[in-house]
């Protein structure tokens, strides 16, 4: 059956590419409920995900005679998350490491510049051994033994995509301490 569905969504891109509205249309029917839903449990509000939704499919349709898509659900997948990145940002929820890093220096350029360091590394240090014990493992293991998630996941016998969940978990929460961190230094 999978192979059935593969093949009609294989028809359907081709004929997509050929402006064929009745095939975009069709494709779009099987495939916004997946794009409504990703986009959903990332953002979090009905509205924003409906318009994130709607936006890739029309610069899917407007693209559609440039694109080569092999995997239209792994293509999917990623605009859901690179649109709602973009969402992240355009609403200043998000806060890349480096941007925090960079105000930390900027905030810390004096005197005490290196005891600021090392407090620093010991407050992140202090983060790291808060989270959780499954995501202190994966951690380390992806960032100071610097392991991919496939071979994170291989030896810890876990689902890869359990190990990416746990991570970006992780990550999450160490972000936001740092923001505070990184607030809190540019008041004290």
């Amino acid at each position: 059956m999978a192979d059935c569905k593969s093949h009609t969504t294989s028809n359907l891109l081709s004929r997509s590419q050929t402006q064929d509205e009745q095939a975009f249309t069709m494709l779009y029917e099987a495939h916004w409920e997946y794009v409504f839903e990703q986009a959903f449990i990332r953002c979090r509000q009905y509205d924003i995900a409906e318009n994130i939704t709607q936006d890739i499919f029309v610069a899917l349709w407007d693209q559609m005679d440039e694109l080569c898509i092999e995997n239209i659900r792994g293509y999917l997948y990623i605009a859901v998350k690179n649109r709602v990145l973009n969402w992240f940002e355009k609403e200043k929820r998000y806060v890349p490491i480096a941007e925090l890093l960079v105000e930390y220096r900027a905030a810390a350029e004096s005197s005490d510049t290196p005891l600021l360091d090392k407090e620093l590394v010991a407050v992140a240090e202090a983060l790291v051994n808060s989270l959780n014990a499954k995501q202190q493992i994966i951690y380390k293991m992806r960032f100071e033994q610097e392991l991919d998630t496939a071979e994170i996941a291989k030896q810890l016998k876990m689902n890869r995509k359990t190990v990416q969940n746990q991570l970006s978990l992780a990550l999450a929460q160490l972000r936001a301490s740092l923001a505070l961190l990184i607030l809190l230094t540019k008041f004290f």
